[in-house]
């Protein structure tokens, strides 16, 4: 610094000048909205008095009530005759819901003077009476959401008197109000004309009029809930789709009188309704293939469908469900006995976008279903309770696809009878993000090695049922992956790994008939000759356990089952597989844009095998070099097999193992190479980290879930897997929708 600098800076601290902050205080509130915890936006209110009056509006707004002494304090403040700052005027959300059961009229009552409260959730305040309320309520009239759900205070009266006071109210939950009637929603539906949200769920006296008359005089209705209120009819379901067309969530759960009449009018042709997201008909029994093929076509964008317990459904009318496409995320079909494989398949190639999928007692599907939904890209749980056709085999065939293990956090299992533990062994590891798995009734997993992992059972169960019980979530997840590490389960048979590749043959051959078939022409011809695909899961069984591993050498721990490449010919002995040529290497961790017809050629071929029994080690090999950039063992004899993690899924040829991949990232399989160097014989099953690129001295290349996101990214039509946050994701997928939200 020179000394023009210093004198400039003594001119200035001499200067009489005073100066005054020049921000306006709408900027300063904007950038006090970015600081997400409160004890800092409390820090900055203590700078000076401008940023104190502007941040003592933002800190107050919604303050957070987590034990009920905060609350008395926080209403003995409220109480005081004299503050110095009006801290009653600044509240606008009281959200009470984490202590409702213990709110008293007396605390309640002390919240009175926020007479600029906006929002008041108070679902299940057995504690609170009508008094109390209507305290409360009484001087709030720019009040718009409120939430009174399981509050057994709630009656005619008080809905009433909140339809008198709250004229501006827009979104009213009400839910397990039993002793409500018609004649106070109908009351709420004249009063409150700019109502959109209404959850009556449990409100068991209500009928058709009640309904009728919010039709009629609420005409921004967005979401209807009607759960379980039996006294609805077909005439007040038909009453929301002819009166609102801008209907997004409506939820007719246990609406047992519910029939095909409620939609007979709705024609895609004249009933269009583009804002619909939400259709829950669950336990609708009466509903049949003819609602769904009205409904779906004239709902093009529905999100999330429900169906469970509609067991009139039929692949015929489910088939409707496709032309979601890439819209539909969460789709619930359990107890649909009458769904089958075609359905599922069909499904898995166009609704690429599904997160959540619920097959739960549908017996007729088999593995080839699971085949088909590996490939699905954002697949985060998956319920096959009671789904009795699943084997190892849909297991293994899940694993191999390296796109479901990077995403599946849910996995139920439960009464899957035929799974054994050296299959979910490779379930678990493969799949590290799982944080939930229920296997309750699989045989495999009664025994107490296992069962230390799980959760208590729920107190009310039966003495059969807390038996049989068998859940792992959490810690359990992760405690049960490492007691798998250490521990190598013995399967019951020898290895067949020529078994598991003829399966995965047969399931891919069958998924390309059932899409052939869906299209209108004729399936492809098997690459060999192969027995018509079974009807159920039958020549499954027959093959027996899946793959047997020496508990003496933890190297050869199965990670992944991926089917080992014979000939042609099915029948080759155990103790040499013969080499063949590949055409192409799965690599998902450093993808180009190239096509197919860039891969470099990957030959195989026999060198000196490793100690122990008879072994096959495929080399993988560049076609412009002779450096080996990958080592494959498979140990063939004394039914041993040992894979590393990124598996390979060869192309369609008569040699190798057919692949199977959607539209949108059909191209991703088999584009660039990295080097893959398996060496020692240390346990795949030792990595913790799915991004984790080092193993002691032996590098192994994994692809990360991020990196494979963005893979997919780049190749599908529309965002990755996880290539964006969930907040951007939603934005970028709903930037239409309304997105005001109430709680």
């Amino acid at each position: 610094m020179d000394d023009d600098d210093c004198k400039s800076i003594t001119t200035i601290n001499n200067s009489s000048t005073r100066y005054t902050p020049t921000l306006p205080s709408e900027l300063i509130l904007f950038m006090f909205r970015f600081l997400a915890a409160a004890h800092d936006l409390r820090s900055a209110i203590l700078v000076c008095k401008l940023w104190c009056s502007c941040g003592m509006d933002l800190l107050w707004s919604k303050p957070a009530f987590l034990t009920i002494p905060v609350a008395e304090r926080m209403a003995q403040t409220l109480s005081l005759p004299s503050t110095i700052f009006p801290y009653a005027n600044y509240i606008r959300r009281l959200n009470l819901s984490f202590i409702a059961p213990d709110v008293t009229d007396s605390i309640l009552i002390q919240f009175a003077p926020c007479v600029r409260l906006e929002r008041l959730l108070l679902a299940g305040g057995n504690k609170t009476t009508m008094v109390g309320l209507q305290h409360v309520l009484s001087g709030c009239p720019g009040l718009y959401s409120l939430d009174l759900s399981d509050i057994p205070a709630v009656t005619d009266a008080l809905i009433e008197y909140v339809a008198e006071k709250c004229p501006r109210l827009h979104t009213l939950y009400i839910g397990s109000c039993s002793s409500l009637t018609d004649d106070s929603i109908v009351k709420l539906a004249t009063s409150c004309p700019q109502l959109k949200r209404i959850k009556l769920s449990q409100c068991s006296l209500l009928t058709d009029r009640a309904v009728l008359a919010l039709t009629e005089h609420c005409p921004h209705l967005i979401e209807i809930d009607l759960t379980n209120c039996s006294l609805m009819t077909d005439t007040a379901i038909h009453s929301i789709f002819e009166s609102l067309p801008q209907i997004r969530d409506i939820n007719m759960t246990l609406l047992s009188h519910l029939t095909n009449a409620a939609f007979s009018s709705i024609s895609p042709k004249t009933h269009r309704f583009e804002q619909l997201r939400v259709l829950n008909l669950t336990s609708c029994a009466n509903i049949t293939d003819e609602t769904l093929l009205k409904i779906i076509p004239a709902a093009p964008r529905l999100r999330s469908l429900a169906l469970t317990k509609c067991d009139k459904i039929t692949d015929a009318g489910a088939s409707a469900i496709k032309t979601l496409g890439k819209h539909l995320h969460y789709l619930h079909l359990g107890h649909c006995a009458k769904i089958t494989d075609r359905l599922i398949v069909g499904l898995s190639q166009v609704c690429t976008r599904i997160r959540y999928l619920d097959l739960a007692c549908c017996t007729k599907i088999t593995d080839t279903s699971i085949f088909a939904l590996a490939q699905l890209p954002k697949l985060r749980r998956i319920g096959l309770v009671k789904c009795s056709n699943i084997t190892d085999y849909g297991i293994y065939a899940m694993l191999v696809s390296q796109i479901l293990p990077q995403t599946l956090e849910r996995v139920h299992l439960s009464y899957c009878v035929n799974l054994s533990d050296t299959a979910i062994a490779s379930l678990v590891t493969q799949c590290r993000k799982l944080t939930h798995l229920s296997l309750t009734g699989v045989p495999a997993f009664t025994w107490p090695r296992y069962q230390m992992f799980c959760r208590a059972p729920p107190p009310e169960f039966t003495a059969h049922q807390r038996e049989v019980f068998c859940v792992f979530s959490g810690k359990g997840v992760r405690d049960l992956r490492k007691y798998m590490h250490e521990n190598v389960t013995i399967a019951a048979a020898p290895a067949n790994l020529a078994n598991i590749r003829a399966s995965y043959r047969m399931m891919s051959s069958a998924v390309s008939s059932m899409l052939a078939e869906s299209e209108g022409v004729e399936g492809p011809e098997p690459a060999v000759s192969l027995p018509p695909f079974p009807e159920g899961s039958a020549l499954w069984a027959q093959m027996g356990a899946a793959v047997e591993v020496a508990p003496s050498e933890p190297a050869m721990v199965m990670d992944i089952v991926t089917p080992l490449l014979t000939d042609e010919q099915e029948g080759v002995e155990e103790g040499g597989p013969t080499p063949l040529a590949l055409q192409g290497f799965q690599e998902l961790d450093n993808m180009s844009q190239s096509s197919q017809d860039d891969m470099e050629g990957v030959v195989m071929s026999e060198q000196d095998p490793l100690p122990g029994p008879a072994t096959t080690i495929l080399v993988v090999q560049s076609s412009s070099s002779s450096e080996s950039s990958g080592l494959l063992v498979f140990r063939s004899g004394g039914g041993q097999s040992s894979v590393f993690r990124d598996g390979v899924i060869p192309p369609d040829d008569d040699n190798g193992f057919p692949s199977l991949q959607h539209p949108s990232h059909n191209h991703h399989c088999l584009q660039g190479h990295r080097e893959l160097e398996l060496g020692g014989r240390s346990s795949l099953m030792e990595l913790d980290d799915p991004g984790q690129e080092t193993i002691g001295d032996d590098c192994l290349r994994v692809s990360s879930p991020g990196t494979l996101a963005r893979s997919l990214n780049r190749e599908g039509e529309g965002s990755g897997a996880g290539s964006t946050s969930p907040a951007e994701e939603e934005e970028e997928e709903d930037g239409d929708d309304d997105d005001d939200d109430d709680f």
